[in-house]
């Protein structure tokens, strides 16, 4: 018997995801990401706030009266991606919903406090930009270089968290047709 050999090994697969902490706007899609010299904004995303699944493929099988399978054929599965912003800050809310007119900004006292701020529609607002989203220990990170993303808000926060944005994510295909890039992180080296 011939010896066996392995083309890819369990020591060059180890690569891993790790949790994301960081997620960043880019309001330029499609950019490649040796051109991002900056990010638009850091999202203030609650602890277990993001949801990353692709969605697993229907698959659709041709079978036989005998049983044999004839033939296979797959769609792509809907995403769950969507992550809760938990911020009420000015660019925040600016960036997932319409502005009033300058005339909606208002202030005023009320019980000993002073409130000001401005007013949004809670018609949906359809983002577009790009996000990315670094792992804790940075070693490894996802960017999504094509997105749309519609927020609602929820503030029926209970006594561990507080009201947030809830942002539906919707993968695009890049100028290349790829939607997402899992990437593996090393230190920089100064050139």
């Amino acid at each position: 018997m011939a010896n066996i050999s392995i083309t890819t090994t369990l020591e060059s697969l180890h690569e891993l995801i790790s949790k994301m902490a960081n997620v960043y706007y880019i309001s330029t899609p499609n950019q490649a990401l040796s051109a991002i010299t900056t990010f638009d904004m850091e999202l203030p995303v609650l602890a277990d706030g993001l949801t990353f699944d692709t969605g697993a493929p229907t698959v659709n099988r041709v079978k036989l009266t005998e049983g044999r399978t004839w033939k296979t054929g797959a769609q792509q599965g809907d995403a769950d991606i969507s992550m809760q912003v938990s911020s009420i800050a000015g660019p925040v809310s600016d960036l997932f919903f319409e502005s009033g007119s300058s005339a909606a900004v208002i202030s005023g006292a009320i019980g000993g406090y002073k409130y000001s701020g401005k007013g949004y529609s809670l018609t949906p607002k359809k983002v577009t930009g790009a996000l990315f989203m670094q792992s804790d220990d940075k070693t490894s990170a996802i960017y999504l270089p094509n997105v749309e993303m519609f927020a609602s808000f929820n503030g029926s926060g209970g006594d561990d968290t507080t009201g947030y944005y809830n942002v539906a994510i919707t993968p695009l295909k890049d100028t290349n047709g790829n939607e997402f890039y899992p990437l593996v992180g090393s230190a920089a080296t100064e050139g």
